[in-house]
């Protein structure tokens, strides 16, 4: 898949922002939700038209077993709302090969996550330290 040459805002979101967005309104919360922020962030990256949302079945594949685990009507419509804006691709050797000496070792899917990025020019949202490097 060729992508444009355009300065397009096109994001691949982490499941960590999932998480961080979802789980306080899930079961698994342990009291009442007082910070909204990335919630808010992954309502706008889904709603706003102007933005494209990348992954890859790695990325789809952590989203759906993180909405079974949180068992919330919630966190179903939400991945139900990623998955319908997602352009989901498969990531090149290439670009897993130029990623792979910068994740540690474990990493395997968040070095799949940042060949996603480099192939498709688009900008990881994530609080996973591993990538402050």
């Amino acid at each position: 898949m060729s992508w444009p040459e355009k300065s397009a805002r096109r994001f691949v979101v982490d499941t960590n922002v999932f998480v961080a967005a979802v789980k306080p309104l899930s079961k698994l919360s342990r009291g009442p939700r007082k910070d909204t922020k990335t919630l808010t962030l992954l309502v706008k990256l889904i709603t706003d038209e102007e933005l494209e949302l990348v992954g890859n079945p790695t990325l789809v594949a952590e989203y759906n077993r993180l909405a079974e685990e949180f068992n919330s009507k919630t966190s179903r419509l939400i991945l139900q709302q990623l998955a319908a804006k997602m352009k989901t691709i498969r990531v090149s050797e290439a670009a897993f090969r130029r990623c792979r000496p910068y994740l540690p070792k474990e990493g395997i899917a968040d070095v799949i996550h940042a060949a996603t990025c480099l192939q498709t020019r688009a900008i990881l949202v994530t609080n996973d330290a591993d990538f402050n490097n």
